[in-house]
């Protein structure tokens, strides 16, 4: 009897327990999937917002980094180097080449130079309306040291100008060469310009560089050699400047590098430069990366040619660079020295007056000496597009939204309409503004 009541209650409790049914189940499994499923459509809306504003943000760094950089420049325009070489009181002898020596300036701006330099790869900013400017900056961009020389010798028909290697500035400069600066051989490269002020004389002389020689360690010879074009100018016939001719000018004096640079917009996809992995297109039937472009410097050798080894990209995914500028013309009242400033602002159509005044300066009409500052207006677009439609133009020209051509095959020139379905084909864009003083042409007069 005992056994028998043992046994049978387990089997009760066993008999009396559910399962869930077979629809339960069903229901259960729709419920966790919708759930599922909703849970993924807000983390692909997460991760798809996320992505846009990663991209945004990236644009906008790359904008902020390329205007530090150019304003950098633009600030040391004519620093240590004449604003207009071919107008200057202070040259001793206007040389009659190279080319890019007598065209040094503090600024020259190219209208629609990026376009006129690199129209095939720019089909992008082209097709939205807009044709971006180049900019060269002549100055002593690379050191900010005066260094002194002791003689300016006649070698066998080559000037040598033999540094002074216990001078401060070389000291100074084999110091910061040694935590990782520029040493000397790099500062005084060659195709650059030499500033040469010889003791005892106002008035300046430029020489092209052709390399310089650094011997012992610490050096106890630093000699800098001159390319025979365009020479030295002697004092045979210029009694108030220039170098003793045959023999060495013994009287010492200062001398600094000076270099011009440019800044323009141009696509690197394929370049064979060490850029081209950076700018290799990934998916470019959804971004358009073929048709990157970038904000690109450059160094110019005497000749305007571009040097090999100087490309620098300042600011990836650049597509627009504007400028205006502010100009100094003597003032109109009697005994009055006080300049009258002029602004010539970025405007939708271009600005003639701001190309007049601040062309190459063999140009007919050109100042660049006399301009004061320069406004820029620097575009950068995000990696991909990530909008349906434009907006408008802006009152300076400037735009929003970028059209990606390609992404969608009738959507080719801003303005056309993508067809419903298509993805997104306008990237946005991040636009920075600065007016850059000049300082060092703050005072010129001529």
């Amino acid at each position: 009897m005992t056994t028998s009541r043992r046994t049978t209650r387990p089997r009760a409790r066993a008999s009396g327990q559910r399962a869930f049914t077979l629809v339960e189940l069903l229901v259960a499994m729709a419920a966790g999937l919708i759930v599922s499923l909703a849970a993924f459509l807000l983390s692909k809306n997460a991760t798809r917002f996320f992505q846009n504003e990663s991209r945004a943000s990236a644009s906008h760094l790359a904008a902020t980094i390329g205007m530090n950089r150019l304003t950098a420049d633009l600030q040391r325009a004519g620093y240590l180097s004449s604003p207009n070489i071919l107008q200057d009181p202070e040259v001793c002898q206007v040389p009659a080449s190279p080319v890019g020596l007598r065209r040094l300036a503090g600024i020259s701006i190219l209208r629609q130079g990026s376009e006129f330099l690199h129209a095939t790869e720019l089909n992008q900013s082209i097709a939205n309306g807009l044709h971006p400017d180049s900019i060269i900056i002549g100055g002593s961009l690379n050191s900010t040291e005066l260094f002194e020389f002791r003689k300016i010798s006649d070698e066998s028909g080559d000037w040598v100008v033999e540094l002074n290697p216990s001078s401060t500035a070389v000291q100074r400069t084999l110091e910061r060469s040694r935590g990782g600066g520029q040493s000397l051989t790099q500062i005084f490269a060659p195709h650059r310009f030499l500033r040469i002020m010889v003791r005892g004389q106002e008035k300046f002389l430029y020489g092209v560089i052709d390399q310089v020689n650094v011997i012992g360690n610490p050096p106890i010879q630093i000699s800098i050699t001159l390319k025979a074009d365009p020479g030295l100018p002697t004092l045979v016939g210029l009694a108030d400047c220039g170098v003793t001719p045959g023999g060495a000018t013994g009287d010492g004096g200062w001398v600094n590098v000076v270099s011009r640079v440019r800044y323009d917009i141009r696509s690197l996809v394929g370049d064979a430069t060490a850029y081209a992995p950076l700018v290799a297109p990934v998916t470019p039937a959804l971004t358009g990366d073929n048709g990157r472009t970038e904000l690109v410097r450059v160094e110019l050798d005497e000749e305007d040619q571009e040097l090999p080894d100087t490309l620098e990209v300042i600011a990836e995914y650049t597509v627009d660079l504007k400028f205006g500028i502010s100009t100094a013309t003597a003032g109109t009242v009697p005994g009055v020295t006080n300049p009258q400033i002029t602004r010539f602002p970025i405007t939708a159509i271009d600005n003639a007056s701001v190309y007049t005044n601040a062309a190459a300066n063999d140009q007919p009409g050109a100042m660049p000496q006399r301009v004061r500052s320069v406004q820029v207006r620097l575009s950068t677009r995000t990696r991909a597009p990530d909008r349906d439609v434009g907006f408008p133009l802006g009152a300076d020209g400037r735009r929003l939204r970028f059209l990606i051509p390609g992404i969608s095959a009738s959507a080719n020139t801003f303005g056309d309409t993508a067809p419903s379905g298509s993805p997104p084909v306008y990237a946005r864009m991040r636009t920075l503004y600065a007016d850059i003083a000049l300082p060092n042409q703050a005072y010129v007069q001529w």
